[in-house]
């Protein structure tokens, strides 16, 4: 692996934890120089030397792992994903490649970290039973994604269809389940299943006989396995006991003394290291039967996309270790010391809306997504103001998340009207800028969202509920006002892009109708033949 790939790698990772680091550093000093502003609560949640130094740590840990992971994922999931989407095609085997999709999309999201950095907050009460029915979602609806692309199905009518069923089934979900079923589907679009979900779908239609533009086909299929999720928690949500909803929601949120640091990482990293196993061998298993059976790769390829398994291994311990015993207790910590004092409100918007900011410009898929409308749109949209807007938009939704923590109401509120928008938009826009905005809606919400500002706005909500009640939270009081984080910041690209896209058809509209008046004036009859020979 050349040096340079590895140092890019690390710094890009680097680049996505720094914003994050120095607001927690501004915060620190606040507090270190007795100007904080968490005078008003008591010392343990405060950030002291120790937590801020271990917190450190843990920065450099994630963009390590993360670095890391990216390496190994591009280098084995993605390879996966290309080899297996070719040959299932060229198999013409309709049951094979339903039963191999399934299972594929099953086994590569179980090792998605997003998804396992959710399901962790939810406890261990539903945290497997999130992991299997997201699996399984992404797994159904990959195989709906193929079959789009066999028969060449209009994406359009299927969102529609689709995002119609989510909303018509809401309404027989508890309202304490409907966040954490729309988060469910903003996690799967992660740096695990968005390689391999696009190069399994440039594997399909590049197979496909007589078919010129193969990348056509890959759009939409991993906006089509974003609502799998959804639906499958909300079908899993009917059988969730109840007793499960009225339990204290875990209570080491406050229970940071000065040896929960250390001791806490030694407890996680062994844990870590067995479950990131049991979520990598499924689809090494995968691969090296799948390989032995069809496609037979030589021996070098297959060492390679070994090698890039293992990476991926280290990587996401490093990465799930540091998460869950560095970022997500300091994030809950601040978020918890923000919300036990309603004059507070105003300071938790404005670190709530900087940690959104920062996500977006820190993650590098959203620039790579931000090149590809000023190439789309011929540069009539230009990179920097598709950032500078979903920056924006990003920070708002984040910003909307804590309005509805602060005044506990329900997120679908939110959801509805933003979902209708971006539906009726389909209808308005080039197809290009649909697909792009449905299969962009997890870009924004990379790792950032599910590992500090989700634990942010969680810790915010358990604070302000117990503010309001006076006693513990239970599990359903956080389930309903703390998660949906992920949904709204996953909705907002749908909206933003398809409104760009919009932009860019009146624009054209206004350009052509000039260019047509300055050919033809008004009142001037006139016939003029292009391409005929005048006898």
């Amino acid at each position: 692996m050349p040096n340079r790939l590895w140092l890019s790698k690390f710094l890009e990772s680097l680049i996505s934890t720094l914003p994050i680091f120095v607001v927690v550093l501004i915060l620190y000093l606040l507090e270190k120089f007795s100007v904080g502003i968490f005078a008003s609560v008591e010392p343990a949640l405060k950030i002291d030397d120790l937590q801020f130094a271990f917190f450190s740590f843990c920065a450099v840990l994630i963009a390590l792992g993360l670095g890391l992971f990216t390496i190994g994922a591009e280098q084995s999931m993605s390879k996966i994903g290309e080899y297996v989407g070719g040959s299932l095609m060229k198999k013409q085997n309709l049951f094979l490649i339903i039963v191999m999709t399934l299972i594929l999309g099953v086994f590569i999201t179980v090792a998605e970290p997003d998804l396992t950095v959710l399901a962790e907050q939810l406890g261990e009460d539903l945290r497997y039973l999130i992991i299997i029915s997201v699996g399984l979602g992404v797994g159904a609806f990959l195989i709906i994604g193929v079959i789009r692309v066999i028969f060449g199905l209009n994406l359009n009518i299927m969102f529609i269809g689709f995002y119609g069923l989510t909303f018509a089934l809401a309404y027989f979900i508890d309202p304490k389940l409907m966040p954490v079923c729309f988060d469910s589907g903003g996690v799967t679009t992660g740096p695990v299943t968005v390689p391999f979900i696009l190069a399994f779908g440039l594997g399909l239609a590049a197979s496909r006989r007589g078919k010129k533009k193969s990348g056509d086909d890959s759009f939409g299929l991993t906006a089509l396995c974003s609502i799998g999720p959804i639906l499958a928690v909300m079908l899993v949500s009917r059988f969730v006991d109840g007793s499960v909803l009225d339990r204290p929601y875990p209570e080491d949120l406050a229970a940071m003394d000065a040896t929960f640091w250390t001791e806490n990482f030694f407890k996680v990293l062994p844990i870590q290291l067995k479950d990131v196993a049991i979520a990598v061998a499924p689809i090494t298993v995968f691969f090296l039967f799948f390989n032995f059976v069809f496609l037979k790769l030589p021996f070098k390829k297959i060492m390679q996309i070994v090698v890039g398994l293992v990476y991926a291994y280290i990587g996401l311990v490093f990465l799930l270790t540091a998460v869950n015993s560095g970022f997500k207790p300091i994030a809950q910590m601040v978020g918890m010391s923000l919300g036990k004092d309603p004059s507070f409100v105003y300071i938790a918007l404005i670190f709530g809306a900087l940690f959104g900011m920062f996500g977006v410009f820190a993650e590098p898929a959203v620039h790579v997504l931000a090149k590809q409308v000023e190439e789309v749109s011929e540069g009539n949209i230009k990179s920097r103001l598709v950032l500078i807007l979903l920056a924006a938009a990003i920070a708002g939704a984040v910003v909307l998340a804590l309005i509805r923590s602060y005044f506990q109401f329900d997120v679908m509120l939110y959801l509805v009207p933003g979902y209708i928008l971006a539906l009726v938009l389909t209808f308005a826009v080039p197809k290009i800028y649909t697909a792009m905005a449905f299969d962009s809606g997890g870009v924004a919400s990379g790792p950032m969202t599910s590992t500090f500002v989700l634990p942010f706005v969680i810790g915010f909500a358990y604070s302000r509920i117990g503010t309001i009640s006076g006693t513990s939270p239970t599990n359903a009081d956080v389930y309903k006002n703390g998660f949906g984080t992920v949904a709204l910041v996953a909705l907002m690209p749908l909206i933003v892009l398809q409104l760009l896209g919009l932009y860019v058809e009146v624009k054209d509209a206004i350009v052509y109708r000039k260019a047509r008046a300055r050919i033809v004036e008004e009142n001037d009859d006139q016939i003029i033949h292009f391409g005929e020979e005048v006898a």
